[in-house]
């Protein structure tokens, strides 16, 4: 039975994912309209507050009413004792005795809504304070799934990136084995252009019979040719 029961959860599970998912998916989403609910319901506490100190207010203005139609009662109560007429100053008695009685409730009513009222008040400030820190929190939390999504567009476009800027490496490698492909090619024939001027002035001067400081065969073989004459004529002389 432990089997099945394992099953069935992981059933009850599996249900549950999908909510779940929808949930995370849409958590920003879901923390705004909270705070939006969280607002209307602070509004409709704030109303309750006014509402429970105005009651405040009308207990308040109806004890001093009170208070003052006791005290004149009372003076006039004393006057009806002076006068000897003993029915109504114990009527006026009995009035003054209701009278302080509804006073005493209604102080203590008064009493209960000053500390229901402070009571609210406090509540109501502690949730300002967190509403503002939820707030602060949904900002940071926007911010951040901004910050992600742009870092995963990003990502997803880093492989492009990187092929671009490989095919501009490429495009400018080649650029500059042209170019330094070229620059040979010019002072190469620049080159030929000197060794053919230089030669043609080689030839001129030897067509002039003007010795160029070059040797040749021809050249060698001619001054062998002197050396040996004027050998020769050495020996005859000293014969």
């Amino acid at each position: 039975m432990t089997i099945w029961r394992k099953v069935g959860t992981l059933f009850r599970a599996s249900a549950h994912e999908p909510m779940e998912k929808l949930v995370d998916a849409n958590a920003l989403r879901i923390m705004a309209q909270e705070l939006r609910d969280t607002e209307q319901s602070m509004v409709n506490a704030k109303r309750e507050l006014a509402g429970l100190m105005a009651e405040a207010r009308q207990l308040t203005r109806s004890n001093q009413q009170l208070e003052t139609t006791i005290a004149q009662r009372e003076a006039q109560a004393r006057q009806a004792i002076d006068k000897g007429e003993d029915a109504l100053a114990l009527e006026l008695a009995e009035r003054i005795a209701e009278d302080e009685n509804l006073l005493a409730e209604q102080k203590r009513h008064a009493d209960h809504l000053g500390g229901q009222e402070k009571m609210l008040r406090k509540h109501l400030q502690q949730a300002g304070r967190k509403l503002q820190h939820y707030k602060r929190e949904l900002s940071l939390a926007r911010a951040n799934h901004n910050a992600e999504r742009v870092l995963d567009q990003l990502g997803s476009r880093t492989v492009g990136l990187h092929a671009h800027i490989g095919d501009l490496a490429e495009s400018g490698k080649r650029i500059r084995e042209r170019q330094t492909r070229f620059t040979d090619i010019h002072e190469s024939l620049r080159e030929l252009e000197q060794d053919e001027a230089h030669g043609n002035l080689e030839r001129k001067l030897r067509d002039a019979g003007i010795d160029t400081g070059k040797h040749d065969g021809a050249a060698v073989l001619a001054r062998l040719r002197r050396d040996r004459g004027q050998l020769g004529n050495e020996s005859e002389e000293r014969l």
